[in-house]
């Protein structure tokens, strides 16, 4: 019994996924999923207290696949430098193509829920020591130069969700976006003074 209640909340979380997807959260209703999902509204209140419920479920469940790919991608590459390159690229990348966790990363309008706030820190934290992972082995190869692995991850990070934004509406970097990826990188690693 307990197998056949965890398939079906699966069944309704991939249903509810494409359904935020295309219309987001605020315009997604629980009968919209019910029908999706080939049930009656009552019986997703069986499985999912609430519609925030089910997008947490969503959400978290991005969470997840986001976090396993990129773990794929790192753990590929033995240098240093190419894991903090392998990162940089996946993580302008590939977060945005899963729009609800992106949603719940960035989206103002759910900052009220607080699943939405543990979500956030959360994945600001993991994304950090992640980076100080690859900063310290770089740092004990020798092959990286700072201070603090800590504060170079945080500043790393940081810079990362700035630059969002600017890649995925900017038109005029559609077309080049690999060169503006490739001088990001440079400016990173070697910094902007002429040396």
């Amino acid at each position: 019994m307990v197998v056949i209640k965890e398939e079906i909340r699966e069944t309704i979380v991939n249903v509810a996924r494409k359904i935020f997807t295309r219309n987001g959260f605020r315009k997604t209703t629980m009968e919209e999923i019910a029908i999706a999902a080939g049930m009656g509204k009552s019986s997703i209140y069986y499985y999912f207290k609430s519609k925030e419920e089910i997008f947490s479920a969503v959400v978290e469940w991005e969470a997840a696949e986001l976090k396993m790919r990129l773990n794929r991608v790192i753990s590929k590459d033995d240098s240093p430098i190419t894991k903090l390159k392998a990162y940089i690229l996946f993580r302008l990348h590939y977060v945005r193509t899963l729009e609800n966790f992106y949603a719940a990363l960035n989206e103002e309008s759910l900052s009220h829920m607080d699943f939405i706030l543990e979500i956030r820190q959360n994945f600001d934290l993991e994304e950090q020591q992640l980076v100080r992972g690859i900063l310290e082995e770089g740092m004990n190869s020798g092959v990286f130069q700072l201070n603090s692995s800590k504060i170079g991850a945080i500043a790393i990070s940081t810079m990362m969700k700035g630059l969002e934004l600017p890649l995925i509406l900017s038109k005029e970097h559609k077309t080049d976006r690999e060169e503006l990826l490739e001088d990001l990188i440079r400016v990173l690693f070697y910094g902007i003074i002429k040396r």
